[in-house]
């Protein structure tokens, strides 16, 4: 029995030591699967029909329950998922894109994607299927929704088997929020470029965080000898009292303030502004305010 070598995962014969004592191993193999080893490499295993056909009924039970656990794994999903065959049949979709789709009431399984979802035909959506099925590469876009006005989904189709399948998702408040992002980005360049308006970023404390180059202007100071000053420091002697006041108002959250007030500048003048102050909120609340300054009469001197 020396050709016989005891491993973690059963036993391990040689295919001669096998041959020669092949009683004793089928009795072996009756208790436990045998590596058949030829020049120490296992090729075969030696295993007991029983073994044998145990084996087989368990991946044939594991292959039936696939199908139902990848369908409960898809209806918990908030993503809207279609499973389709090569020739595009839908064999699977989940509660999700039945509501994206606005199909809640339809069996939608055993028709064509064209038949049961004829606005994806002739769009970019289609093109993307179609290429994600001849060339077996993931594809994805974001595209406006064929099934909601002003809405949009983020759709993506990957190789499955041998069709394809398909996930999207609503995008319609990300999309809105970049747009809003965009909007209010123009808006601040446009601000910039108009030198009557300055603007100010403020701590919740009521210090300057930043500065425009309008503001600057009107100041006749760096940006650098602006930042980190509290900004009631700026405002004439006199008209300090009302601004603070208006400025600890809209830092409480009490509400957005228009106070006409002066500004004393590095010109030995003070300078009659209105000033517009918002109280800037974040995901945890105040974050401080946005100061926008405009000019109002000429200088006193």
């Amino acid at each position: 029995m020396n050709h016989m070598l005891k491993i973690a995962d059963g036993e391990q014969v040689a295919a001669a030591e096998l041959v020669r004592n092949f009683a004793y191993w089928r009795e072996v193999g009756q208790r436990e699967p045998v590596t058949v080893t030829h020049h120490g490499r296992g090729t075969h295993m030696f295993i007991s029909v029983d073994h044998y056909r145990a084996l087989a009924k368990a991946a044939l039970t594991a292959q039936a329950d696939t199908p139902t656990r990848m369908r409960e794994l898809a209806a918990l999903l908030h993503q809207g998922v279609i499973l389709c065959g090569p020739d595009l049949g839908i064999l699977m979709i989940n509660p999700a894109a039945l509501a994206i789709t606005k199909r809640w009431d339809r069996h939608l399984e055993g028709l064509t994607l064209w038949r049961a979802l004829p606005e994806f035909a002739g769009t970019l959506t289609e093109a993307h299927i179609r290429h994600s099925l001849a060339s077996g590469e993931v594809s994805a876009a974001d595209i406006p929704s064929p099934f909601r006005k002003e809405s949009w989904l983020h759709f993506e189709s990957y190789p499955f088997a041998d069709g394809v399948a398909l996930l999207f998702r609503d995008i319609t408040l990300d999309m809105q929020q970049h747009r809003l992002a965009d909007a209010k980005a123009a808006m601040t360049r446009a601000v910039a470029l108009h030198d009557g308006i300055g603007s100010i970023r403020l701590s919740p404390r009521g210090f300057i965080e930043s500065v425009d180059e309008a503001f600057c202007t009107m100041m006749a100071l760096p940006e650098a000898r602006l930042c980190d000053v509290a900004v009631a420091d700026l405002i004439d002697v006199q008209a300090r009292p009302p601004f603070r006041t208006a400025l600890e108002q809209v830092l409480s959250g009490a509400g957005d303030c228009l106070l006409a007030t002066r500004l004393l500048t590095n010109r030995s003048a003070t300078i009659a502004v209105d000033a517009a102050l918002v109280r800037l909120e974040g995901t945890y609340g105040t974050e401080g305010a946005v100061m926008i300054v405009t000019c109002g009469p000429e200088p006193r001197r």
